[in-house]
């Protein structure tokens, strides 16, 4: 083997390894990249799925304020009004 060839062949052994090890390296960033991401999904879907039951909840308030009784209700429980005989007293905490 002639100088040169080795000098050649440690060149090309050298831009290998360093392909290799970017190769290695862009591999780890990804996988890490595609971890956060999975939690991310699962806490979005954590999320939606709260929300999807909040948003039911508020449909049946809106359900059983619809007839007059919920109405009356609503106006006991929210505004503090009173039917014509009664009389509200407010406690405090």
């Amino acid at each position: 083997m002639t100088k040169s060839r080795v000098i050649r062949e440690c060149l090309t052994m050298a831009v290998i390894l360093l392909a290799i090890y970017h190769a290695a390296r862009s591999i780890g960033h990804s996988v890490e990249r595609q971890v956060f991401l999975h939690k991310q999904a699962v806490a979005l879907k954590s999320g939606q799925a709260q929300a999807e039951e909040v948003n039911k909840e508020l449909r049946e308030g809106l359900t059983s304020y619809r007839s007059t009784s919920g109405i009356e209700r609503l106006a006991r429980e929210r505004l503090n009004l009173a039917g014509p005989d009664e009389v509200v007293i407010r406690l405090g905490k």
